[in-house]
């Protein structure tokens, strides 16, 4: 229990401001953690015996935390509970030789609630909307069937490192038994061919250990991205190394990205910003992946540029995601390009 000496001339109200915590919050803190003869009054005074408040965290951290609060340049984002509906817009647009292959909308709306304390937090989606808005494509049947492939995971429970990255699912054995009752329902509607034959082999592999499913999904990624830190460099793009993404154009191929980082503060908001593109050095097995399966379709040199930008915002004090607009732009050459675009607001 952390505690605070109260001197004679204090007021609740100064001891609260010095803390840089609500006047309310302390008030029910200390007298739900106290008896009832040591209680602060309506009148924000307390009994002449009374020589201490008995406080949520220590004083030099509560502090601390005030300062952090108050500096243009800090912003540290502490994951905590939170509970909030999500619509997710997304939009694909491929374009080959000037020709749109795939070009479509979806809406999706998740109920998040994150729960835990300190280190350990929970993270448990559960979708209730995937509606395909808008879909231009030639392989729309496909789409659309494959839709139902999303059952199993529609309510996903996991497991979240400190930063907020996913750490492990923690609800595998019941994806794992809906994917099973949808493969029933699935081949007994499926013929004997290769292809519906490696559809249910996927869906066996991907519902046994859902993690790496859900670690190569962009959606995923982005809603539980690594953000909850200790920034120090307000207002500036910081460089934050390599890292690698699954192409969309040569069928999940790694592409080599460098990574830069800047973050912004707005009174209680957070806003912070990502920006990734292709290594020009080291991504030359694209280049051979091109002119062997691609350069003769399309009749044109290869031309490699991948460009990804995030920008968040969140609520500092509540730890919570208030917006997020994620677009991911990959060319193999000037005619082939694969457009990704995500737009995530509490609704």
């Amino acid at each position: 229990m952390n505690k605070i000496q109260l001197r004679e001339k204090d007021s609740i109200s100064d001891i609260a401001i010095d803390l840089g915590i609500d006047l309310t919050v302390l008030i029910e803190f200390h007298n739900a953690n106290s008896q009832p003869h040591e209680w602060i009054r309506k009148d924000l005074t307390v009994a002449s015996w009374v020589n201490e408040l008995i406080i949520p965290d220590s004083a030099e951290n509560l502090r601390k935390i005030k300062k952090q609060r108050e500096s243009p340049n800090i912003v540290n984002l502490v994951q905590k509970q939170v509970e909030a509906s999500y619509k997710i817009l997304q939009k694909i647009d491929m374009q080959v030789s000037g020709s749109s292959m795939i070009d479509s909308e979806t809406e999706i709306v998740w109920e998040f609630k994150k729960t835990g304390k300190q280190d350990v937090f929970y993270g448990n989606v559960q979708q209730t909307k995937h509606q395909i808005k808008y879909i231009k494509s030639m392989y729309r049947q496909l789409t659309e069937y494959m839709q139902r492939f999303n059952k199993p995971i529609e309510n996903l429970v996991v497991e979240l490192a400190p930063q907020g990255s996913i750490k492990a699912i923690s609800n595998q054995s019941e994806i794992k038994s809906e994917w099973e009752t949808l493969r029933k329902e699935l081949q007994s509607e499926m013929g004997d061919t290769l292809e519906e034959k490696n559809m249910l082999e996927g869906g066996d592999k991907d519902f046994s250990n859902t993690l790496p499913l859900i670690k190569n999904n962009i959606l995923y990624n982005l809603f539980f991205n690594e953000v909850f830190q200790e920034y120090n460099e307000a207002g500036e793009f910081i460089q934050l190394g390599e890292q690698k993404y699954n192409s969309q154009i040569f069928n999940s191929e790694k592409v080599n990205t460098t990574i830069k980082r800047k973050i912004e503060k707005e009174g209680n908001i957070a806003k912070l910003k990502f920006y990734s593109e292709s290594h020009p050095e080291k991504n030359e097995h694209l280049r051979e992946l091109y002119n062997t399966k691609l350069r003769e379709f399309l009749k044109e040199g290869y031309n490699y540029l991948l460009t990804w930008s995030i920008e968040y915002h969140y609520d500092i004090e509540k730890g919570k995601m208030l917006f997020c607009h994620s677009k991911i732009k990959e060319q193999a050459s000037n005619s082939y390009s694969h457009l990704m675009e995500h737009i995530i607001n509490p609704t």
